[in-house]
């Protein structure tokens, strides 16, 4: 049985990646690396997905105590961005005072440019504007209908890699998926520009009660604002994983900061205010979780587990966003934590992969996986076994482990040690 639609024509590959954000777009340029034909399919027109799209520019952590934990494809792009003086690279210490001045900051079109070329040059067929409509898993391939401008179409692929972030591949499959009872919130990034620190602070204070502002907006988080030059608003986040969610947490999210502009300029001495730059979209924290093979739990994560098949490091607190604020559970001194290929396989597949965000992990050990630097390193690990698996006709389960930590190798990626 296959799916039955008017596509305008069918084409084969080795492996197609849905998604070409901070995993995806990585899953793809190592796929094609260890010699799978590669097909990249992104929602967008451009590629890099949070990190272009949503401007959350700043990916981290490459490294930890001091020692680099992550490289390959994902690390030669950010070399490549800062030779072309896109992105500012900081000191790596063994204990830096916060954990964020080890992130990246990067230039958005030179990093999705230079992915662009990475892809070219690793021989991707790269597809944007295009989604994932339908799919049917075959005992020998995956058929996945695709919608493009001009109508749908067709491939028919040997290994299928969820890199949506929402788990959209795995949801048409109609596999079961996890999602907390209370989502992290969701930040629309942004920049505000036209005043000074002439404004009468007092006066903010004194119109707060009567002002139209969100509930859990407060006297800090406005100043805040001010310092930082960015109205970063959280913004309950439901169902973002459908286009019904969606649309209404875009629509939230800029009516939310609109209400904090408008009180803004009431202000003495910030009548001038503007927003001079918002992202396309709206950075979403969390949606679904695959049901894995493997499920990383908080504890394991936090105490740097050991699994024997551990492809990538991971090293964030736990970074659980509320509407408050946020909390943290930081590593001890020395631990790294792991991450199991068996956490990117959902269960009753043969030749379904995923990688990002949507990992079977539990809420907290998800709130420190879904880091970008992480969900890079674990686009690489399933490219790597999506062009194993194809190579050997065989299912996402029963390759190797030892040919997967040579392919990565074979890459620049760096394997977890015992």
């Amino acid at each position: 049985m296959s799916i039955t639609c008017k596509c305008k024509y069918e084409t084969t590959a080795d492996v197609t990646v849905i998604g070409g954000g901070t995993a995806g777009v990585f899953a793809a340029i190592s796929a094609a690396r260890t010699g799978a034909k590669t097909v990249l399919i992104e929602k967008n027109s451009i590629l890099g997905g949070t990190m272009t799209v949503a401007n959350v520019n700043f990916p981290g952590l490459f490294f930890a105590w001091g020692k680099q934990i992550i490289d390959g494809p994902c690390w030669e792009a950010i070399q490549r961005t800062a030779d072309l003086g896109g992105a500012v690279i900081p000191e790596f210490t063994y204990k830096p005072e916060k954990h964020w001045h080890e992130q990246i900051k990067l230039n958005r079109f030179i990093f999705t440019t230079v992915l662009f070329q990475m892809c070219e040059e690793s021989g991707v067929e790269i597809r944007c504007n295009t989604m994932l409509s339908d799919a049917f898993e075959h005992e020998d391939y995956v058929q996945l209908v695709l919608t493009e401008k001009t109508g749908l179409f067709s491939i028919k692929t040997k290994v299928a890699i969820d890199a949506t972030g929402d788990a959209n591949l795995i949801h048409l499959l109609g596999l079961n998926l996890l999602k907390s009872e209370i989502l992290q919130p969701a930040t629309l990034q942004n920049h505000i520009s036209g005043y000074n620190d002439n404004y009468d602070i007092n006066e903010i204070k004194n119109k707060l009660t009567n002002a139209d502002l969100p509930e859990h907006i407060g006297f800090i988080q406005l100043i805040s604002f001010l310092n930082t030059h960015s109205i970063s608003a959280h913004c309950p986040c439901y169902d973002a994983d459908t286009s019904e969610g969606k649309t209404q947490l875009e629509k939230n999210a800029r009516t939310d900061i609109l209400k904090i502009y408008k009180f803004f300029r009431t202000i003495n001495g910030l009548e001038n205010l503007e927003i001079d730059f918002d992202a396309q979209e709206t950075g979403i924290r969390e949606t679904n979780r695959i049901i894995g093979e493997t499920t990383v739990t908080a504890e394991d994560y936090i105490k740097g587990k050991y699994y024997e098949d551990s492809v990538c490091y991971a090293f964030y607190p736990i970074d659980l966003h509320v509407m408050s604020g946020i909390e943290k559970t930081y590593h001890q001194d020395g631990i790294v934590s792991k991450v199991p290929y068996s956490a990117l396989i959902p269960k009753g597949t043969k030749r379904i992969l995923c990688a990002g965000r949507c990992i079977s992990s539990d809420t907290n050990a998800n709130s420190a996986l879904r880091v970008e630097a992480t969900c890079m390193a674990m686009g690489q690990a399933v490219g790597c076994a999506g062009a194993l698996t194809a190579k050997n006709e065989t299912d996402v389960r029963n390759i190797r482990y030892n040919d997967l930590c040579n392919a990565l190798k074979n890459i620049g990626a760096i394997i977890p040690e015992e």
